[in-house]
Formats: structure tokens, C-alpha cells, sequence
């Protein structure tokens, strides 16, 4: 009888000490991180760039405005990269804690963009038009409607020095560091443009 009560002592006591032991646990709860990516020269949001982690989570693209949201992350330490097209891509280290939300943003440095994608549209809505640069009129001898005409130049030079944006006197015209400013009699163009414009002149001046 005395080993039959022993037995069941032994059993509450360790039934008991479980119990105790679960009361004192935690649970983890899942956090996220989120933030935007922008362009290095114009601050802009790139839309449409893929955002990722290691450890790997789930991967997302950025809204139009170039922001994200890695929802669900177990608490931990992540390296967050971010690619786009046309980018060097760029990474970061987090951390996730409990519960929380993780809030971090890269900066992605352009590799020069699309000339036929980036920049002849700027050039054919604001240049490239009938008494400016457009092929009745070539002012200063200067046609912005192909690649071929925009490299050799106006009369004076050459308008474009590959892998120098600040040098170009496209750019310098452009932002009215030397006159006449253009477009001219145009409102100037927008911060976006002129950082689509200098992006692909430092990434090389490509005809792509």
C-alpha cells in the first residue's frame, strides 16, 4: 500500500513540476519589416524592385512608390537585399524583434538606365520638338531624336561626355547652369527626369 502511494506522489509531484515548467515558457511572435527603396541621385522610390532576406522569408516587390512589406518573420537577425532592373542591388542587416515591426531603407545606385526606355521619351516630349531639336529645325545644329544624332553633338561639340553627368552640357543646360536654359521657353524639366538623364550619362552613355 505504502509503494502504491509512492508511486502516485511521484506522479503528481512530476505532473506538477511539467505544468510549473509550461507556465514559464513564451511564445514568439512573428514580426515583419518594412520600408522603401529609392534611387541615389533623385531620392525617388523605384517601383518594382525585389526585396528579399537571408535567412530566406518571403519575397516581395516594392508599390509605385518603391515601398515594402515582408509580412510574418520569425524574431531574428535578417540581411535584407534589394534588386531592380537597371540597378546595382544593395543590402542591409535587420533585426526582427518580438512581436514588432523591423523598419529599414535602401538606396539603390543606377547602372545607367535604358536610353530607348529612359531617355529618348524626355528628350522627344521636351526637345526634340519643332523649333528646338527636332529635324526642321536643329538649333545650334543639335538633333535629340536618335542616339546617333544626341553623341555627335551640336555644331560647338559634343553635348554628352559618357560617365560624366556633371560635365555634359545637356545636363548643365538642362539645369540652367549655362544659358539658354532648356527646353527653352519650357518649364524646365522635372528632378525625376534630369536624374533619369544623369543616371544614364554616368552609367556610360549606352545606346541600349
Amino acid at each position: 500500500m505504502l509503494k502504491r502511494y509512492q508511486v502516485f506522489l511521484a506522479l503528481v509531484l512530476g505532473v506538477a513540476l511539467l505544468t510549473a515548467a509550461g507556465c514559464g515558457t513564451s511564445t514568439s511572435l512573428r514580426g515583419s519589416i518594412t520600408g522603401t527603396i529609392v534611387d541615389s541621385q533623385t531620392g525617388i522610390g523605384v517601383s518594382a524592385a525585389s526585396v528579399l532576406t537571408s535567412p530566406s522569408t518571403t519575397t516581395v516587390k516594392t508599390d509605385i512608390n518603391g515601398n515594402f512589406t515582408i509580412p510574418d518573420v520569425q524574431p531574428g537577425v535578417y540581411t535584407v537585399t534589394a534588386n531592380a532592373t537597371d540597378y546595382n542591388s544593395n543590402s542591409i542587416t535587420v533585426t526582427v524583434d518580438n512581436g514588432l515591426t523591423a523598419t529599414t531603407n535602401l538606396t539603390l545606385v543606377s547602372m545607367g538606365g535604358s536610353f530607348s526606355r529612359n531617355v529618348l521619351p524626355i528628350l522627344m516630349v521636351n526637345c526634340s520638338i519643332v523649333g528646338c531639336h527636332d529635324d526642321s529645325t536643329a538649333a545650334a545644329g543639335l538633333r535629340l531624336n536618335s542616339y546617333t544624332s544626341l553623341m555627335k553633338g551640336s555644331r560647338y561639340g559634343a553635348v554628352i561626355y559618357p560617365y560624366d553627368a556633371q560635365g555634359s552640357k545637356l545636363i548643365k543646360r538642362i539645369k540652367g547652369i549655362e544659358t539658354p536654359r532648356m527646353p527653352k521657353n519650357r518649364s524646365a524639366l522635372s528632378t525625376a527626369d534630369q536624374g533619369l538623364l544623369s543616371n544614364w550619362i554616368n552609367g556610360g552613355a549606352r545606346n541600349n
